[in-house]
């Protein structure tokens, strides 16, 4: 029997138990089901992230699968930790004040393209660098420009900084 393509929490537990049936593991199981609903998702229209990725997953690994705009730009969760001077949170509100939302709804026109995210990124829209920057081309060089060079800074700041206490 095929799996049921819906992101209901009904579908996804009759996924499971189908797929246990028929002989595989759990986690095996758990894994397709949540795969068959997130494209479920996607093909009905799911939601388009824009702005700051909060997440509870511990270290900057890309555990979020998400839709973003078309010609968005990722900020690296190094460089908005950086920004805040190793707070994230203080970085993403420099981000917000660099690249002011541009549409109250922070939706964007064209397809959506899936990424796998890290916590403390921060999605900048297609909008948003255009209105920084004019061009979408022009835009990416300058945001791929602009954060080797952050990544530069936070280096000379972090090797002036005393080590750790030593107990």
């Amino acid at each position: 029997m095929p799996l049921i393509k819906s992101a209901s929490r009904e579908a996804i537990g009759k996924n499971i138990e189908e797929m246990q049936a028929s002989g595989h593991p759990h986690n095996q199981a758990v894994a397709a089901a949540l795969e068959t609903a997130r494209r479920a998702k996607r093909a009905k229209g799911g939601k388009v992230h824009i702005g700051p990725i909060i997440s509870h997953v511990a270290g900057r690994t890309d555990h979020h699968d998400m839709d973003v705009p078309n010609g968005s730009f990722v900020v690296p969760a190094d460089v908005v930790s950086g920004l805040g001077e190793g707070n994230t949170l203080a970085g993403m509100k420099v981000i917000e004040h660099m690249f002011p939302h541009t549409r109250k709804d922070g939706g964007s026109a064209g397809e959506p393209v899936p990424i796998a995210a890290a916590g403390g990124e921060v999605v900048l829209s297609p909008e948003q660098l255009i209105a920084k920057f004019g061009d979408l081309d022009h835009a990416h060089k300058a945001m791929d420009h602009w954060v080797v060079h952050e990544r530069k800074n936070i280096v000379k700041t972090m090797s002036k900084l005393p080590g750790p206490a030593q107990d």
